[in-house]
């Protein structure tokens, strides 16, 4: 089957629906208006034009699996595997559980989020940047679609490294990520760590010492999270 490329209109917006502190929403992952990723998280600031939210580690989500119809052989790498799925459209969701508390801050048209990544302790952690499709609003939550490249960087922003960028190449080759929305996430890279260097917003933030609601439970998928 012909890959079909990622597109970046992911179904009906509400363009300015907002949410209260405390409040769980869904973060579904969209591929050509299917599912393919869903968890759920819990809203810090619903703001019109941002979005900060927390996922902390034990949310249980839902992540793609081969499909039982799949009897290819097993593909030898993560990247590998993921790519067959999206270019097959044949997949399944199962239960996965998060392994690590991370707070998303999220702008209306980023093609990125970036993620303050916490220890067991509470310490902070490192950041984390997150490349996916501009998110958009609806009823349940946003919508996004992950497209497999990141950035870790240090804590204290003295070093980054990629993550993921065999698989973004990977996917570049297979046809599956357009190369407008390639060269626009690398734009976005670039934009990215400059504002690493410089410690500009949101690495000069006092998000890394923010703490939880102690009485805020683990989020857990509400009846809908599967409708988009």
């Amino acid at each position: 089957m012909q890959a079909r490329p990622l597109v970046s209109r992911l179904g009906n917006v509400s363009a300015m629906r907002t949410w209260s502190p405390g409040e769980v929403i869904v973060v579904q992952d969209v591929w050509h208006g299917r599912l393919w990723a869903a968890r759920p998280v819990i809203v810090v600031d619903g703001d019109s034009d941002a979005l900060v939210l927390w996922s902390p580690k034990g949310t249980r989500r839902k992540v793609p699996v081969s499909s039982r119809r799949d009897e290819g052989p097993e593909p030898k790498t993560r990247g590998e595997r993921l790519a067959r799925l999206l270019a097959s459209g044949e997949w399944e969701l199962d239960d996965s559980l998060w392994d690590v508390s991370n707070l998303w801050l999220l702008r209306d048209g980023d093609w990125h989020a970036v993620w303050v990544s916490f220890l067991d302790s509470g310490a902070h952690w490192g950041w984390y940047v997150n490349f996916q499709s501009p998110f958009t609003r609806t009823r349940h939550g946003i919508q996004t679609m992950d497209l497999a490249l990141d950035i870790i960087v240090e804590p204290d922003r003295s070093s980054w490294r990629w993550k993921d960028e065999d698989e973004f190449e990977l996917f570049e080759e297979r046809g599956l990520i357009e190369p407008d929305v390639a060269r626009r996430v690398r734009d976005e890279a670039a934009t990215v760590i400059e504002r690493i260097a410089a410690d500009a917003a949101p690495f000069d933030s006092a998000w890394p010492g923010w703490r939880p609601d102690p009485a805020w439970e683990l989020p857990e998928l509400p009846a809908n999270w599967d409708v988009i």
